[in-house]
């Protein structure tokens, strides 16, 4: 009989197959119904929990040494002194998947959680038949204070093509298993320095592959609250951030010598932007321009933008 992976412990001898990778911030309300969410997974190969927690001020790290105690063999704790996400570090690319030792990686940030026990082991199982898929992920339910938000949806409900997975497109997160290509060294500057850091992980993925939507798979649970790092910012702070961080993705493109790829960032960067309503850029000579110039261009609008607010 397969167990939970609470049950088990593992040797040093036995290889990673899957990495947890999860960020953590004041989550002591949450964050022992995230770690039972993965302690509750079935599944026949050896898991590892890798958690950040970007100094809290709260009993977060306490009860994350709790659980490392109690399952040393399977938690790996990152716990920093210094807000790291305050001076503009991204934790997941600066020391969560650089810890990732599995060849393949989940994420769910300390907030939100999981009730499928067989949410990864049906994840692993599709990405090791097809070597053609990069990614899989399923659908979400909301959760407010007040219960949950019917008729949720954020993410993508369908099949994406690896040109598709380059555009950086929005996926439910929390939900996410896909291929570790991060164990070969770095990312780009350009991406890990992104604002929206799950978005670019989606747009390296495509150089691997496409991704695969499961819709008989059970929703996870994505937690909507105040201290939530995007779900709870305005409007106007979401477009922005998306249009930057489509603006980091094709430079990506660029220095991979894309220019399809490219193109498709600088449109989508275009209409998150000009969304905002104020000083429009025209799509129509950006995506045939030099990076460079590009860049020059993008940087003069965020300074209207700022100097309009």
């Amino acid at each position: 009989m397969t167990l939970a992976l609470r049950d088990k412990e593992f040797t040093d001898s036995e290889a990673v197959t899957l990495s947890i990778c999860s960020i953590t911030f004041n989550h002591s309300l949450f964050i022992e119904e995230c770690l039972e969410g993965f302690l509750d997974q079935i599944c026949d190969f050896r898991v590892e929990i890798v958690i950040h927690d970007d100094a809290s001020t709260d009993d977060t790290a306490s009860i994350l040494r709790k659980y490392a105690k109690l399952y040393p063999t399977i938690f790996r704790l990152i716990l920093q002194t210094e807000n790291q996400f305050s001076k503009g570090v991204n934790p997941y690319y600066a020391y969560v998947m650089p810890a990732a030792r599995g060849d393949y990686i989940a994420f769910c940030d300390g907030d939100d959680f999981w009730s499928d026990p067989e949410k990864l082991a049906r994840q692993v199982a599709i990405l090791e038949a097809e070597p053609d898929i990069a990614l899989t992920y399923g659908r979400v339910r909301a959760i407010t204070e007040t219960g949950v938000i019917s008729q949720y949806r954020a993410g993508a409900e369908h099949d994406l093509t690896p040109s598709d997975l380059k555009n950086a497109p929005s996926i439910n997160t929390l939900t996410a298993c896909f291929r570790n290509v991060f164990r070969d060294g770095s990312p780009s500057l350009f991406v890990s320095t992104s604002t929206i850091g799950d978005l670019t992980v989606w747009g390296i993925l495509g150089y691997h592959g496409g991704g695969r939507f499961l819709p008989d798979m059970p929703p996870a649970n994505y937690r909507i609250h105040a201290n939530g790092l995007l779900s709870m910012q305005s409007r106007e702070r979401k477009l922005l951030l998306t249009a930057i961080t489509h603006f980091h993705m094709a430079a990506f493109h660029d220095e991979n010598s894309d220019r399809a790829a490219f193109r498709a960032s600088i449109k989508s960067m275009l209409r998150f932007y000009n969304e905002l309503g104020v000083l429009p850029l025209a799509e129509a000579k950006l995506t045939d321009m030099p990076f460079k110039t590009v860049m020059k261009n993008w940087r003069r609008a965020i300074k209207r933008y700022l100097k309009n607010r």
